[in-house]
């Protein structure tokens, strides 16, 4: 896929089947199954500036994707969600890191991310390309001008409740029939759509820019900082470490991370925690002892504490209100 130059839908939807040796099975169903790979890419319009992508291949060789957005007509912004299969090049050396997230990120089309798919793996993220139409729909007018007026930006949101949701129920679709999931998955892409549009609103608008295009290497720097993270959410993270393991400036990596994930280092552990911590106790398998214990908090009530400062309500009256 290397340097194909998009234009508008029709030509990304007939440049794919092409790419793919695909067949048509319905106008948004292209099903695949040749030396390429197996599966299918669905294709959802809500109109000519706004529309969906949603890839479901098992790819049979590796797959470098480079695609190039300057000349599309329609549409100014990209949107990714569920990654979990695109391969970056993390340094000079042609070292590659994979990129791995079941929230999304959105950034203007100039700075979508390039990447290789592995033979083997299960091309399975969903893309949405979108004007200021959509931006305008958010319901909140400083994060709606925030990106109306940004002439470049890049942004992570972590999967939440609702798009954590709507991924599972994503999943059981994908066992009906082909004619069912082409009924379905059009109203799946809409309500998809609006809670990218309600998500948008999260933005940290002081998070700054750093007015320079996002390299692969600083791509996979800031990655692999979030994944050492959360991978220890029990343990409170060494910053100046991680920013020197990064490779990149320590300056400019900190700038990238904020911006990007729209917290400091050490704010992105502390809120990922207690949305961790919120999640076990919900599943009401731990006492508020175990649970301090396991997190790293200093006793019971400095976890009492932290957590009422971040949800507002004490971790007992938390639960009574939102255990299902």
């Amino acid at each position: 896929m290397k340097g194909k130059k998009i234009h508008d839908f029709n030509q990304h939807k007939q440049w794919l089947q092409n790419y793919f040796q695909g067949e048509f099975i319905h106008p948004n169903y292209l099903k695949i199954d040749n030396e390429i790979g197996k599966g299918f890419i669905y294709f959802y319009k809500i109109h000519p500036s706004n529309y969906f992508m949603m890839y479901r291949i098992e790819v049979f060789q590796d797959l470098s994707i480079q695609i190039d957005y300057s000349e599309s007509e329609y549409f100014k912004y990209v949107a990714s969600f569920f990654n979990t299969d695109i391969w970056i090049e993390s340094n000079e050396e042609n070292n590659q890191h994979e990129i791995k997230w079941k929230g999304f990120h959105t950034c203007t089309k100039d700075l979508a991310i390039d990447g290789t798919v592995r033979k083997g793996q299960l091309l399975k993220h969903i893309q949405l390309f979108f004007s200021e139409e959509a931006l305008n729909e958010i319901d909140n007018y400083q994060a709606s001008h925030y990106f109306l007026n940004k002439k470049q930006f890049f942004h992570f949101f972590e999967e939440q409740p609702d798009l954590y949701a709507f991924r599972l129920m994503l999943i059981e679709i994908l066992n009906y029939s082909p004619t069912l999931q082409t009924k379905v998955l059009s109203v799946k892409m809409q309500e998809l759509y609006y809670i990218f549009i309600n998500s948008l609103k999260k933005v940290d608008i002081e998070a700054g820019n750093s007015a320079k295009r996002i390299t692969n290497k600083e791509f996979a720097a800031l990655f692999k900082i979030r994944e050492s993270i959360l991978e220890n959410l029990s343990q409170k993270p060494d910053v100046a470490k991680l920013v020197e393991d990064s490779g990149v400036e320590k300056h400019l990596i900190q700038q990238l991370f904020h911006e990007v994930f729209g917290h400091t280092i050490y704010n992105y552990f502390t809120i990922r925690r207690m949305e961790k911590v919120r999640d076990v106790l919900l599943e009401d398998s731990l006492s508020n002892t175990e649970i301090a214990e396991k997190f790293g908090f200093t006793h019971t009530q400095h976890f009492s504490n932290s957590f009422k400062k971040h949800y507002g309500l004490s971790p007992k009256k938390y639960l009574i209100l939102n255990k299902v």
